[in-house]
């Protein structure tokens, strides 16, 4: 098969003609030759079917699992059919973001659609089109709460990633980060008396944690109001289905990754954050806002209500810096809980409650113990310096291992789709290698 060249050596010279250049080199005339790059070192081009049989030899490489328990931030979940027959209609799938509104019905619809399950089941009173991810979500939530010149209490128990672009946001905004620690099994709002001061605006912490462990976000909330700062709480939006959501606690401000909501593992993305607030936070939102409204005749119709960032506000007024949302992933959120309902998703909520507790139990009796007091979907285990013998061992059987976190330490997750015999085989195998002393 030929290689294919977008352009011929007349089409090359006709250009040149046209333009008055003797050659594709004057073209480059004002770059110093130093600079220069010359010929690039590139493989040669390959035909069609070479293409497809090194992408399939590439592909081979990678390592399907029969079971799953990890987590630690992405989260595997049963996808009902439908959620991909919807985000592959072409009308969604190749339309980009609305910027003619009126001319986009369909894709506001779906994105109102999205900021109402997320508000209700944050308990919030208004949510924003998404972000791009639940780091990005916490980073913005706290450049919304916190002016400059003042502090950020952020918890230790939190997702490495969300930690990493806190740090990298607020380096440059005179926001200062403290970080107070939330020892698993302890009270959260007690721990955070003992490094909260009058510089403290914001305290931003995850429900449930990273390490699984359910805050009681409520003392937290009712702590940090009567000091007169803020609350911003992360976390799985999915736990909000069994445990009381951020707005029911209190939360100022409630972000986080939707992930668990229709999006496939991917190789860690593309995700969406979410992002919801009270009324009165309702203009402070990044990103934009879907409406809806009725137009002349009566009829239903939706609009782009508030966007207040740069593309529309003067860089020194915007309040963030997000250019876009994940529109897609967003139809695909919306699409899985309309298909789930209340009661579905409660189901696989309470399912993955009941196999993370079952598990627990059967670790123990294996050997390992478990450092959690409440958890929802993970836990965290400590053996006798076994987490990589752990991990191999699993591996070698087709199940995708607890997160190891340190020799002795393994973060797990559960969810609807971990069956009791794939749970009691990887407890036999742990028993097998020992657990803690």
């Amino acid at each position: 098969m030929g290689v294919y060249y977008p352009h011929t050596s007349e089409d090359e010279a006709e250009m040149l003609a046209r333009i008055g250049a003797a050659g594709v080199d004057e073209l480059y005339s004002d770059v110093p030759q130093s600079l220069r790059a010359g010929e690039l070192n590139l493989p040669s081009g390959m035909s069609e079917s070479e293409a497809e049989e090194k992408l399939e030899a590439l592909a081979s490489k990678n390592r399907r699992y029969s079971s799953v328990m990890r987590g630690a931030g992405a989260y595997r979940h049963y996808i009902p059919k439908i959620v991909d027959e919807v985000a592959s209609k072409s009308s969604f799938l190749t339309a980009y973001t609305p910027y003619q509104a009126e001319m986009s019905q369909g894709v506001l619809q779906s994105i109102f659609e999205y900021q109402t399950y997320i508000a209700r089941l944050t308990g919030m009173e208004a949510a924003n089109a998404s972000m791009y991810s639940g780091a990005t979500a916490a980073a913005e939530a706290v450049m919304q709460c916190v002016k400059s010149g003042k502090t950020v209490a952020v918890s230790r128990d939190i997702r490495p990633d969300t930690k990493r672009v806190l740090e990298t946001y607020l380096e440059n905004r005179d926001i200062k980060i403290k970080y107070w620690d939330t020892e698993i099994g302890t009270s959260a709002a007690e721990s955070l008396k003992s490094v909260f001061d009058a510089d403290v605006a914001a305290v931003y912490v995850e429900q449930p944690a990273y390490s699984g462990e359910v805050v009681d976000l409520k003392a937290v909330a009712e702590f940090v109001h009567s000091a007169g700062a803020k609350l911003i709480a992360g976390g799985n939006p999915l736990a909000y289905a069994l445990i009381p959501s951020p707005g029911e606690c209190g939360a100022d401000v409630a972000v986080g990754d939707a992930q668990p909501f229709g999006q496939p593992l991917s190789f860690g993305g593309a995700y969406l954050g979410y992002y919801a607030v009270t009324k009165k936070d309702v203009r402070k939102m990044p990103g934009r806002i879907v409406g809806q409204t009725t137009d002349r005749k009566g009829n239903i119709a939706y609009v782009l209500t508030l966007q207040p960032r740069e593309q529309h506000i003067k860089r020194e007024r915007a309040l963030s810096n997000i250019c876009s949302n994940q529109a897609l992933c967003a139809l695909r959120a919306a699409a899985y809980l309309a298909a789930m309902g209340g009661s579905g998703l409660y189901k696989v909520a309470l399912n993955s409650y009941q196999n993370a507790h079952f598990a627990a139990k059967e670790f123990e009796k294996a050997g390992l113990k478990i450092k959690n007091g409440e958890f929802f979907n993970e836990f965290v285990t400590i053996s006798d310096g076994k987490s990589e013998k752990i991990e191999a061992a699993l591996k070698a059987e087709g199940i995708l291992s607890g997160l190891k976190l340190n020799a002795d330490e393994m973060l797990w997750c559960f969810t609807e789709l971990n069956g009791r015999a794939d749970i009691g085989r990887a407890a036999l195998m742990i028993k097998e290698i020992g657990g803690a002393k």
